[in-house]
């Protein structure tokens, strides 16, 4: 492409000499803007949203916004008050005196409006509220505070809430949507710490094997650091006006430390290997011309594949896609930029501070060819080999299954966690993720005797129907009551009904009397198979099947339902982002190979590559084989947004190296024009670096691994499995050997002849890397 091979190709010449020139007001600059993104990115996590998992416009959203606008204690900021006293059961006057105590002092508490216990219930009610373990009891908490601020008050609420339980010998647990959420920030926050301790050393390790040098390590992680700041800052910017996940902060995180390092890696090792034979401005120069282009055709690698993922209408995966962006925009700015202007400030003091390490022979990168003639010796053995040992890894991925966190990703030793669990044995598995039929009729109110008796009617056929442990309507707290005097209670005013009853008609029917719920309590959880069943017949044949009166419609709302059109969102947008990735990936090798073939075939590899992680991850995350090495509990799950955000990355990353490896093989081709050498001679070439880069992913992603908040450590363990797949089996193994079947027509392109390619002859090589000989 001469676009390529010239203008490009000058393009980053004459960037190189001005970033030398202009060093120092470059340096001064991007401190400049990494400061100001710093102090803007301090609060980055208020201004996050803990939500997110929810289809835009789907009928669980609407479903779940009537309720919260229009129900008496049923907003997001609602809570329910767990109280377990292991000596007394509920009701005696021990136990009412410590739950009176509790209630006291939550009441002073930021936030708090009302609190319904068995202490104010009446009887019917208050014991509705008792479970079927006698020393648990539950209360209903009402807040008047916005739901994000809520969430990042919640750590502190609760653990004001436990020290004074435990003063009182008894178990206390706030739960509910503010709390998980509360929750999961704070283990975020936590793993991020952990993290990074623990992928820090280990990157620190790998760089100085690189570099062999303390100023080259040093530069390497300031770069990095800052442009992750930089990014973060951006991100705050961003999210001051659009709602962000919280997770955007953890991937951002992952990504930048990951890509960063890498193209830290690509310019210094180049930029030294320079210095053996040129002066500064000349090294400088040629750093950006080769290793500027490679970290320029990565980022906009990336960027691509992220960008396909804007098409899935949730805004979590919208969320953690557009960090991923910023983040790699900012690091590969700063790569070919910053980086360079400061190794025209360091010079040839970028080797300062030796490390005395062993070195390096010559001769061991003869391996590398070594191990490449062997496989090309006997292609088909080691292709069906490679491939059939990715398909046996891949082959767990056929029974994933999706679906949105829940309090299970919170690990099994944590309180919180605990604290639902209890919920559940006490109250059954379901309570914890009730199915909410929400009744609306714009033309007439729901409180006459015929929409009452239909709501009855309903309720009584929905006990019926399998796997249904309980439903709860207005109509259950008048029992036995005819329709027409329940009816006349309900227009008159129920202001002579004991106030804990007016409450509980409240969570039922709207004031204005035109929306009504049905909570049905099933014997399963919210996104079991089983749930999953009851609330597809529900939506599918149940209600639109019953005889509701003119003008009544119902939405769906709750967990399961949440879950059943996120997966749907999912799977319906996998094929369509998968495309426009493939297209994106096909055209940009296209461009940098000139061949038709090259493209299809790192295509097809990279698909196995994405199908054998899959399998992976559930085999550990899903399947539970090796998931107590990271403290988390299965539940034969995937989280829904893991599996298209590690395919946007993984072809990214892939396609970094796939370019790295095989341009590297093209120039020599081009060269010498003899195909099996060259294969051999780029492997040799580019096999150390790729390597060490793969080695630093690998570290970064591990620390993620072990974090602590199950989505970031399901995408740091299925990065850190990709990484070691790419760098070891596809590019040792599959690449070398597909070529070698392929034999020349690997470079077939239609419309170039022999000269042609010779006039563009290293026109791809200016991407190329060549690892560093000491």
């Amino acid at each position: 492409m001469k676009m390529e091979g010239g203008n490009l190709n000058s393009m980053f010449k004459g960037l190189g000499r001005g970033v030398y020139k202009a060093r120092w007001i470059i340096v001064i600059v991007w401190l400049l803007a990494i400061g100001f993104g710093g102090m803007n990115a301090s609060g980055l996590d208020d201004v996050l949203s803990g939500g997110g998992y929810q289809v835009s416009g789907s009928m669980a959203k609407q479903a779940n916004e009537l309720l919260s606008k229009e129900f008496a204690g049923r907003s997001e900021t609602s809570l329910t008050l767990l109280v377990r006293d292991p000596d007394h059961e509920a009701g005696t006057p021990e136990y009412n005196d410590k739950l009176q105590q509790l209630i006291t002092r939550l009441k002073t508490e930021e936030g708090v409006s009302s609190v319904l216990s068995l202490l104010d219930a009446s009887s019917d009610i208050g014991q509705g509220m008792i479970g079927k373990d006698k020393h648990v009891s539950i209360a209903f908490v009402d807040m008047s505070i916005e739901s994000d601020y809520l969430r990042k008050k919640m750590p502190d609420y609760q653990e004001r809430l436990k020290a004074q339980a435990n003063s009182l010998n008894i178990q206390a647990h706030l739960l509910g949507s503010a709390a998980y959420a509360g929750e999961s920030d704070k283990l975020s926050d936590e793993g991020l710490g952990r993290a990074e301790l623990m992928a820090f050393p280990l990157v620190l390790i790998v760089l100085v094997f690189a570099y062999r040098s303390v100023a080259a390590t040093l530069t390497s992680l300031f770069v990095t650091i800052a442009a992750v700041i930089l990014a973060m800052g951006i991100i705050k910017g961003v999210a001051n006006h659009v709602e962000l996940s919280s997770f955007v902060t953890s991937s951002a995180m992952m990504l930048g430390l990951g890509v960063g390092i890498d193209y830290s890696l690509f310019i210094v090792s180049r930029f030294k290997k320079e210095l053996e034979s040129k002066n500064t401005v000349e090294a400088v120069v040629r750093t950006v011309q080769t290793a500027g282009h490679t970290v320029l055709f990565s980022a906009i690698t990336v960027i691509a594949a992220l960008s396909a993922l804007f098409i899935v209408d949730m805004p979590v995966i919208k969320s953690i896609a557009l960090g991923g962006i910023v983040v790699v925009i900012v690091t590969g700015l700063v790569s070919i930029t910053l980086m360079p202007a400061l190794l025209s400030i360091l010079g040839k003091n970028i080797n300062k501070f030796q490390i005395p390490l062993p070195k390096r022979s010559d001769q061991t990168s003869s391996g590398w060819q070594k191990w490449t003639y062997m496989v090309m010796k006997r292609p088909f053995v080691f292709l069906i080999l490679s491939v059939g040992l990715l398909l046996l890894f891949a082959a767990p991925a056929l029974n994933m299954k999706l679906y949105s966190p829940d309090f299970r990703v919170l690990p099994e030793n944590n309180e919180l966690r605990h604290g639902f669990e209890t919920l559940e044995e006490s109250f059954g598995k379901g309570v914890t993720s009730p199915v909410n039929i929400v009744l609306t009729n714009d033309k007439q109110q729901l409180d006459t005797s015929d929409a009452y008796a239909k709501i009855v009617e309903l309720q009584e056929q929905l006990k019926l129907e399998e796997h249904v442990d309980a439903v709860t309507s207005v109509a259950s707290f008048l029992p036995g009551v005819p329709s027409s005097t329940a009816a006349e209670v309900l227009q008159n005013g129920s202001n002579n009904l004991p106030t804990d009853v007016q409450k509980m008609l409240g969570r039922f029917l709207s004031n204005n009397k035109h929306v009504a719920v049905l909570e049905v309590k099933l014997d399963s959880y919210g996104s079991s198979d089983t749930s999953r069943e009851f609330v597809k017949k529900l939506r599918d044949h149940i209600l639109p099947n019953f005889q509701f009166n003119d003008g009544t419609t119902f939405l769906i709302g709750g967990e399961t339902m949440s879950g059943i059109q996120s997966s749907h969102e999912v799977n319906k947008s996998l094929f369509p982002a998968l495309a426009i990735m493939l297209g994106l990936i096909y055209v940009i090798l296209l461009i940098t190979f000139r061949s038709i073939l090259l493209p299809l075939k790192a295509i097809i590899l990279n698909l196995i590559s994405v199908s054998a992680t899959y399998g992976i991850l559930v085999f550990v995350f899903a399947e539970g084989h090796g998931s107590s090495i990271f403290g988390v509990a299965t539940n034969g799950y995937i989280i829904l947004f893991v599996p298209l955000l590690l395919m946007a990355l993984l072809f990214g990353l892939s396609t970094d190296y796939e370019v790295f490896l095989v341009s590297r093989i093209k120039e020599e081709y081009d060269d010498t024009r003899q195909h099996e050498q060259s294969i051999a001679t780029g492997m040799e070439k580019t096999g150390p670096l790729i390597t060490g880069a793969a080695l630093l992913m690998l570290a970064v992603f591990f620390g993620f691994a072990f974090s602590g908040s199950l989505p970031i450590q399901m995408i740091g363990f299925g990065m850190a499995v990709a990484i070691a797949l790419d760098a070891t089996i596809i590019r040792m193994v599959l690449v070398p050997v597909t070529m070698k079947i392929l034999g020349r027509f690997s470079w077939w392109y239609p419309g170039q002849g022999r000269s042609h390619m010779d006039k563009n002859r290293g026109s791809a090589a200016a991407s190329i890397e060549k690892p560093i000989k000491h």
